[in-house]
């Protein structure tokens, strides 16, 4: 089982670290909105997913990173990620979006921490998008999915699946002030 408290704080942590990736200057604009269920999918896509998961002993998220490949969203990427015009390359595409979405997973992680001791996160990895048909393997205890717009120019979807055990329970609440100091991007060495 998982709280209230829980899911609004896990909300929480991935609105304010897309927030915090997303916007590169102080005329940018970032609007995050939540959706409590997916859409249906479409099965006659070619685009990838950006996989990463976040996990403890208690529970397991795993965040999917949907972006077009449209020059709006190229241009931003290669904007907040310091890229040149490699970037558009597909090879060099998807390593970008895996380190943006990296990024973000690696704040949501350094925000969990201070409610587990021990939070580990996987590498970044590839999928079609046609395996969100699947996501039901997972047995999410909740699902959520995140609409990104920045600038009114860039769309993608970041769809988070919170597995936890049946006979567990996750109940906890991120201290929002400590997380309001914390600076984002740091690279951390393992």
């Amino acid at each position: 089982m998982i709280s209230a408290n829980a899911v609004a704080s896990i909300e929480w942590l991935f609105e304010k670290a897309l927030r915090d990736n997303n916007i590169p200057g102080p005329e940018d604009n970032c609007v995050v909105r939540v959706k409590a269920h997916m859409p249906p999918t479409d099965t006659s896509t070619t685009h990838r997913l950006v996989v990463l998961n976040i996990s403890s002993y208690v529970f397991r998220i795993v965040a999917l990173f949907d972006f077009d490949t449209d020059a709006a969203t190229v241009a931003h990427l290669s904007k907040i990620m310091s890229r040149g015009d490699e970037i558009h390359e597909e090879r060099v595409l998807l390593d970008t979006v895996g380190e943006f979405a990296n990024r973000i997973c690696g704040e949501v992680n350094r925000g969990l921490s201070a409610s587990f001791r021990h939070v580990g996160m996987s590498t970044p990895f590839i999928l079609e998008e046609t395996c969100l048909s699947y996501l039901s393997i997972l047995k999410p205890s909740q699902v959520r999915m995140f609409e990104v717009a920045i600038n009114d120019a860039v769309r993608f979807e970041v769809i988070v699946c919170i597995c936890v055990d049946s006979e567990t329970s996750l109940d906890f609440q991120t201290d929002r002030s400590v997380h309001e100091e914390t600076s984002s991007g740091e690279l951390e060495l393992f």
